[in-house]
């Protein structure tokens, strides 16, 4: 609490001067890197943890009600504020009068999309023929609309690298929230578990932005200068969203058509399998998008330390997601047993699918940070109308066979996006094709050989129990094949001695 109070005591115009930051960038990015990445331990701990509770309390049919909205959750998510958070993050300048100017608009076309979100939901009812969703969609429009409110304050903590603060509120809503999830699931009152832990989780970092970032919003003006500045970030913000809405499109059809075939059980199913392929993508790409975005949007104006800090994210992304999802294709078996139970042993299929898109879709989900960072989200969104078309096609063909066929559908659609989408968001940006492919290489190469060889290691490792300590030596095993197989690859060595180098200096 002490340390929420202390970012109370800042003047508020301190949230709007990044003159200090510009001068210490490095040191800085550096730094707000290290803390998310040192902070994902405690939430793995509580998400793992949350997981597996209620992955033994509850039945599939539950995760697939959550599932079935999650597409309207998407694109709420995405409509809201027009991309103007983004916009706030990005901007080199920017004053308390164009603060208040986005907050008033983006209040406005708030209260249009909660309302649309409010009167879909007997309409996301009847498509599914699932009365109970109209209740569960406006009890999420509650979160929603909560987070909606508290975007600027949001945007101004990360525009000043507050990520010590913003980890510190995300640990504890997601403990708080999984507390509530648990206790809810215990009681016997089944998927309202998961709607109210995703609501509270909500709720409590609305709440913590607004008493953290001491900015409100003045009186809207109408000086021709604050309007055309507005709509000059506006267009940032129109295209950004664009491209989230048409990704998302194609992204979340899985679950539409399946849901709409299937029912929730299946649905259930294969949301499970969905959330564990990417489970280690997201436990780094998340965190260090923000830090991304910040840093490489300071030094855009400097194009050989925009390379420098581009390069040096993706390396940290790659090595780190990449080997982790090899080793869980290998041991799915063990992983779904340890972290769901027997009752889950039929998603392996599936999620050993997912775990290859999520591997082969990294390449493409980190390109993000280049269109945001550089400003050309228009571009984002001209690859978005290649990109959705291809994953709706894709995942149409594959839903005749059920989930596993959504999941093949799926990882086709993202075989066939992944290294063109690379070359297209390289082609007008800082950083060129070599140096993006170079951060992926060896640790993609690395990964699959030490994958390869776990399999075929002569040990009698299915005899070993506890499965804890089977995987724990299983882990072990494969880290000593990665990082060998690294240290041998051509210039691996010397990549990962610079790196760490860097890495020493900076913390020394």
């Amino acid at each position: 609490m002490a340390r929420f109070n202390r970012h109370r005591d800042r003047h508020p115009d301190q949230h709007f001067e990044t003159t200090a930051l510009q001068a210490n960038l490095n040191q800085r990015s550096l730094q707000s890197g290290l803390i998310v990445v040192a902070a994902q331990p405690i939430k793995l701990a509580i998400g793992i943890g949350g997981t597996m509770v209620l992955a033994r309390l509850l039945v599939p049919a539950d995760f697939g009600f959550l599932a079935m909205v999650q597409p309207v959750l998407s694109m709420v998510d995405s409509l809201s504020n027009l991309g103007l958070e983004t916009a706030t993050v990005q901007r080199q300048e920017f004053n308390p009068e164009q603060a208040s100017a986005i907050f008033w608009l983006s209040l406005k076309i708030n209260t249009w999309v909660i309302g649309g979100m409010v009167l879909s939901a007997p309409l996301v009812a009847q498509f599914y023929r699932q009365p109970e969703l109209t209740h569960i969609v406006l009890c999420l429009a509650i979160g929603a609309a909560s987070l909606c409110m508290s975007f600027q304050h949001l945007a101004l903590l990360k525009r000043q690298m507050q990520f010590e603060l913003l980890t510190t509120i995300d640990v504890v809503a997601l403990g708080g929230s999984t507390v509530v999830a648990i206790a809810t699931a215990w009681f016997g009152l089944g998927y309202w578990a998961l709607i109210l832990q995703l609501t509270v989780l909500q709720l409590i970092k609305a709440m913590a932005y607004w008493h953290c970032c001491d900015w409100r919003p003045q009186r809207l003006t109408t000086s021709s200068h604050s309007q055309q500045d507005l709509r000059s970030t506006l267009s940032y913000g129109v295209h950004l969203t664009g491209f989230r809405c048409l990704s998302r499109v194609g992204m979340k059809m899985d679950r539409v058509l399946l849901g709409y075939v299937d029912g929730a059980s299946s649905l259930g199913l294969y949301s499970m399998a969905y959330r564990w392929a990417y489970f280690p993508f997201w436990q780094i790409y998340y965190p260090l998008f923000d830090v991304a975005v910040s840093s490489l949007s300071r030094s855009l104006s400097v194009p050989e330390r925009y390379r420098l800090y581009c390069q040096r994210g993706l390396l940290l992304i790659f090595a780190v997601c990449m080997p982790a999802l090899a080793f869980m294709f290998i041991t799915a078996d063990d992983v779904t047993l340890l972290m769901l139970g027997e009752q889950w042993l039929e998603i392996v299929p599936m999620f050993r699918v997912l775990i290859v898109a999520v591997f082969i879709g990294s390449l493409y989900r980190v390109t993000k940070w280049i269109y945001v960072s550089a400003g050309e989200t228009q571009r984002q969104f001209r690859w978005g109308l290649i990109h959705t078309p291809v994953m709706i096609v894709a995942i149409a063909i594959g839903v005749r066979w059920g989930a596993y066929g959504v999941a093949v559908g799926y990882t086709v659609g993202m075989g066939l996006l992944s290294y063109p989408a690379v070359v297209y968001c390289v082609r007008q940006s800082p950083i060129t094709l070599g140096d993006f492919m170079g951060a992926v290489w060896r640790p993609a190469s690395a990964s699959i050989l030490s994958a390869g060889l776990l399999y075929l290691t002569p040990l009698n490792l299915p005899s070993i129990s506890p499965l804890p300590i089977r995987l724990i030596i299983e882990s072990l095993i494969y880290t000593f094949f990665y990082v060998c197989i690294w240290l041998m690859l051509p210039g691996g060595y010397t990549q990962g001695k610079s790196f760490i180098s860097a890495l020493m200096n900076k913390l020394q």
